[in-house]
């Protein structure tokens, strides 16, 4: 993938031009772990690690749909209480009334009413169960990226990441997604810019920088192995380095695109604070116009 600089020329985009229009680790943070201080940071840091580790994205508890058996269960245990209330007045009224056939016809009702709300449970229980134990599961994995410190095992993952471009372009990518959501024209419904999902694009990014790392763990036990100097396994190693890089290169260019987006975000909120300034500037040089021709007369 090329660029244009301002001569017009094409060239490669490289990983290092990445990183130089990104907020990368400190050296420091090299030496002894990688320590987002920022809340958003940390955030969009867990959840490109989490990706990057191959977890699966899971959605958020809030989408989940809830089966029709939830439903369908609360609205028979609804009718089966009122009729459990109807049933047992009813058996009061026969007693007291000293009437048999009432009492008896509110026992038939006490006891439908136990069969129908039982059965409906039997039913739905195993439907029930299961979306209970996946809502669950979509809870933790969301408050464990949601968490205001960083994960260990996410830190640790991070700190392996940026020991290879692959895994460096990903953590760009983080705190390029950061950055974009902490600027005040990025959820303004004025927005001159294709909306991107943040979430989205880094579930794309991480999973890119996962398969290109074990594509390369996969060459490095390839160049380990015993047959390593035979001619077929030379040429495999060939393939799978310039298919590694060209992957590579791909994943370069869109972190670098995102950056584009990013200061496109950035100078959209610029334009806007301007504008902003210079409405209010105007409102008040005429306030103070208007004074002055008030103070005079």
């Amino acid at each position: 993938m090329a660029k244009r600089p301002d001569g017009g020329e094409r060239r490669e985009i490289t990983a290092k031009n990445v990183f130089d229009r990104s907020n990368m680790p400190s050296r420091w943070e090299r030496l002894t772990g990688v320590s987002p201080k920022i809340p958003e940071d940390r955030k969009f840091l867990n959840f490109v690690a989490a990706r990057y580790c191959g977890e699966p994205r899971l959605p958020h508890p809030d989408t989940l749909a809830v089966p029709d058996e939830v439903g369908r269960s609360e609205s028979v245990g609804f009718i089966g209480r009122w009729m459990f209330i109807a049933g047992g007045s009813v058996v009061v009224l026969g007693l007291v009334g000293q009437l048999a056939a009432l009492a008896i016809i509110g026992v038939v009702v006490l006891i439908a009413s136990l069969a129908v709300v039982v059965t409906s449970s039997i039913s739905a229980e195993p439907a029930i169960a299961e979306f209970r134990a996946w809502k669950s599961q979509c809870e933790a994995a969301h408050a464990r990226v949601s968490e205001d410190a960083l994960d260990p095992e996410y830190a640790s993952t991070l700190n392996a990441m940026i020991c290879h471009d692959e895994g460096t372009l990903a953590y760009c990518a983080a705190t390029i997604a950061s950055e974009i959501e902490r600027e005040p024209a990025w959820k303004a419904a004025c927005l001159e810019l294709i909306a991107v999902d943040l979430w989205d694009e880094l579930d794309e990014i991480g999973s890119s920088a996962r398969q290109i790392a074990d594509d390369r763990e996969a060459t490095e036990a390839l160049i380990l192995s015993r047959l390593h100097r035979e001619p077929d396994v030379q040429e495999l190693i060939k393939a799978d380095n310039r298919e590694r890089s060209e992957a590579l290169a791909l994943l370069t260019a869109r972190v670098y695109a995102f950056a584009d987006y990013r200061d496109r975000v950035h100078r959209l909120g610029m334009s806007a604070l301007r504008d902003n300034r210079t409405i209010s500037r105007a409102m008040k040089q005429a306030a103070n116009e208007l004074a002055v021709a008030k103070l005079r007369k």
